[in-house]
């Protein structure tokens, strides 16, 4: 909207979900699918260089805005010789830069449709938002050496994770929404909550039915 490349109506379209999640009154999956409901449908008729171009000016304003629990782990699996792979249901093209810079092996997102240079508003393939299961399986079917899932560690902070997370030997739930805080909970996965400076490793059965 800033960039004059969607009109400000997408803005206003989506102050009403947003303002209910901060006021609690509204869920972040609430927010966030409406954030991408009208992201799909104003990206139709965009140019691809105009989105490049926003894409890499947010990258390189945002990048280093990390949560520090994250950004260290990263560098800590990268010194073991982890393979990292990231899954994003965000666009690939806004995907690409920020796992590229972050260090990351390989990465996948959502994929828009391309026609003459604009987008058309069509999404060719967005598993990375919907079934991460399914993109570790297409990653395992075509990655050039063996991956020992119960060696493996993963990481997600809302529902749509918990079919990554289930994969794994080490999932990881890190600032959860209520509804996998819940899961994990139940499923005795570890929790880490980031707030300030602070980090806090929060025993599973503290989440249940709400209450800390």
């Amino acid at each position: 909207v800033e960039e004059g490349i969607f009109p400000h109506k997408a803005q206003k379209e989506v102050e009403k979900d947003y303002l209910a999640w901060l006021d609690r009154k509204g869920t972040y999956d609430q927010y966030l699918t409406q954030v991408v409901n009208i992201y799909f449908r104003h990206i139709a008729g965009c140019k691809v260089r105009d989105v490049n171009r926003v894409a890499k000016k947010v990258i390189a304003w945002e990048k280093d805005r990390v949560y520090v629990f994250t950004r260290d782990l990263v560098k800590k699996l990268k010194r073991e010789g982890y393979f990292l792979l990231a899954i994003s249901g965000s666009p690939e093209y806004i995907v690409s830069y920020f796992a590229q810079y972050m260090g990351f092996h390989a990465y996948y997102g959502s994929i828009f449709e391309v026609k003459n240079s604009r987008f058309t508003g069509r999404a060719i393939n967005r598993d990375s938002w919907s079934n991460k299961r399914k993109v570790i399986d297409r990653f395992l079917k075509t990655a050039p050496f063996s991956v020992d899932l119960k060696k493996s560690i993963a990481v997600g902070d809302t529902t749509s994770d918990i079919s990554m997370l289930k994969m794994v030997g080490r999932p990881i739930v890190f600032n959860p929404d209520n509804a996998l805080a819940q899961h994990a909970s139940k499923k005795r996965w570890e929790i880490v909550v980031e707030r300030k400076n602070v980090i806090y490793k929060i025993e599973a059965h503290k989440f249940l039915n709400g209450k800390r």
